[in-house]
């Protein structure tokens, strides 16, 4: 008991002896401590890169080394790391030969290319009306033998007769029916078309040709559902697609 109380009282006589010593040593470990992390913040500091900020645009260059681009519209916060930003202004705008483009207006074609229209219609032959329209009432068929509707006119005229166009139009097709004959389809405007059957062979309008009342189409032929009654122009007026009576149209 008297050997530890000895020992206990050697060890408080040290450290009361040099305590003085041992709170100095602390002091430069500290200091030395505060002085490397004060190193190592002034070595991080200077690897950081150079990083220059647009104001107001939101947008960060990071390349130190080149120029920085502004972003006047951009206020989304895009990091933009190009050289070169390339101006978006209609003017600037360049074709694939790296011309500007043209500022001459478009030319609106379909106004150059519009079809004549009709403004009066006229008998395309001079002859007696045998046979007229009627798109409810049937009529006997002295060839077909038969009770039938009539979709258009029957005006008489010799074989051979010169068939012209009713009014101003264009030649919409030229083609040969079984039950009409050779056909000249016109369209002479606004929704209006009209057909001149029971041609001779073969009609001298062409498809695409640019008519009017003084234009010949054909010659008088035959019809050959209607083979059987006197020569004659079958004639078809049409509205908007619609069979009319061509009378409605024809000034008498």
């Amino acid at each position: 008991m008297k050997q530890e109380n000895n020992s206990r009282s050697r060890l408080i006589k040290f450290f009361n002896g040099k305590a003085f010593y041992v709170v100095l040593c602390i002091c430069f470990v500290l200091i030395g401590v505060a002085a490397w992390s004060g190193m190592q913040m002034i070595k991080n500091k200077d690897k950081k890169p150079n990083i220059t900020s647009s104001v107001g645009s939101g947008m960060i260059n990071t390349t130190s080394s080149k120029p920085t681009a502004s972003a006047d519209n951009n206020s989304s916060g895009f990091i933009d790391t190009s050289s070169v930003v390339s101006s978006s202004r209609p003017s600037d705008a360049l074709t694939e030969e790296g011309e500007p483009p043209s500022s001459k207006p478009e030319i609106d074609d379909s106004e150059q290319t519009a079809a004549p229209v009709a403004k009066f219609f006229i008998n395309p032959v001079l002859g007696e009306i045998i046979k007229d329209f009627s798109d409810t009432e049937l009529q006997y068929s002295l060839t077909m033998k038969d009770m039938r509707l009539h979709n258009g006119v029957d005006i008489a005229a010799p074989i051979g007769t010169p068939v012209i166009a009713a009014g101003e139009g264009t030649v919409k097709n030229v083609y040969e029916d079984m039950l009409l004959g050779w056909v000249v389809e016109v369209d002479h405007g606004n929704g209006v078309s009209v057909k001149y059957c029971g041609l001779q062979a073969k009609p001298t309008a062409k498809e695409g040709d640019t008519v009017n009342s003084s234009t010949r189409l054909g010659n008088v032929g035959t019809v050959p559902f209607e083979s059987v009654e006197q020569s004659h122009l079958h004639l078809e007026f049409y509205s908007d697609g619609k069979a009319v009576s061509p009378l409605q149209f024809i000034e008498q």
